[in-house]
C-alpha cells in the first residue's frame, strides 16, 4: 500500500466486534492510523447491533468536534434478529440523519461481510438477505456522496480467514478487512 495523503485529518471507525478485533490487529501490523495521515480514533462495542449504533455515536461525540471521516461496521449481528426491511429502513434513516447533521463529514459504510456461522438462522436464507441489505444500501450511501466498502475476498468458503466461532476473524481475515477499509480511505 503506498501512503496517500488525505484531505481530511480526524477519522473515526466505528462499529462493532470486527472494529473492536481490527483496531487490534491493526496495532500489531499497521499502527492504530493504518498508515494514514489522519488521527484515526477506534470506537468499537462488541455485540453492537444497529438500533444502538447512533445513540453510539452520539455518546462518542459529547464534547467533541464531528470527524471528517466516519467509517462504519455494523449490521451482522442484525441479520436474524431484526427483518431486512426494516433493518434497511433503520439503516437509510439513521445514515440520512448523520449525513443531516454533520455535512461534512464524509460517511463510509463497510458491507456486512460473509460468516462461516450465523447464530441466529438457516446460514443460506441470511447470506441471501446480507447480499440484498449490501445491495440496497451500496446504492443508497453513494446517493448522497458517500463510499460503501465491499469486503470480496472475505469468502465463507475459506475457513482460514475464521475464527473457530465461524463468525470472528482471523489475523489474516483481519488483514484483509483492514486492507480493503484503507484502499477506500485513501481513494
Amino acid at each position: 500500500m503506498e501512503n496517500q495523503s488525505l484531505n481530511y485529518k480526524n477519522v473515526w471507525i466505528v462499529g462493532d466486534s470486527y472494529i473492536r478485533r481490527g483496531e487490534e490487529r491493526a496495532r500489531e501490523t499497521m499502527g492504530t492510523s493504518l498508515g494514514l495521515d489522519a488521527r484515526v480514533q477506534w470506537i468499537g462495542w462488541g455485540g453492537l447491533r444497529w438500533e444502538r449504533l447512533l445513540p453510539f455515536i452520539h455518546q462518542s461525540l459529547r464534547g467533541r468536534a464531528a470527524p471528517d471521516v466516519l467509517l462504519i461496521h455494523c449490521g451482522g449481528n442484525d441479520l436474524g434478529n431484526t427483518k431486512s426491511l426494516r433493518l434497511v429502513a433503520d439503516m437509510k434513516r439513521d445514515l440520512q440523519d448523520l449525513h443531516w447533521r454533520f455535512p461534512g463529514t464524509k460517511i463510509l459504510l463497510s458491507a456486512i461481510s460473509q460468516r462461516r456461522r450465523w447464530r441466529t438462522a438457516n446460514p443460506g436464507k441470511i447470506d441471501k438477505t446480507r447480499k440484498w441489505v449490501n445491495n440496497v444500501m451500496a446504492t443508497f450511501v453513494q446517493s448522497f456522496g458517500g463510499i460503501f466498502i465491499p469486503h470480496p475476498t472475505i469468502k465463507f468458503d475459506n475457513a482460514d480467514l475464521f475464527l473457530k466461532d465461524g463468525v470472528h476473524l482471523t489475523p489474516r481475515g483481519n488483514y484483509i478487512f483492514l486492507n480493503s477499509m484503507v484502499h477506500s480511505l485513501k481513494d
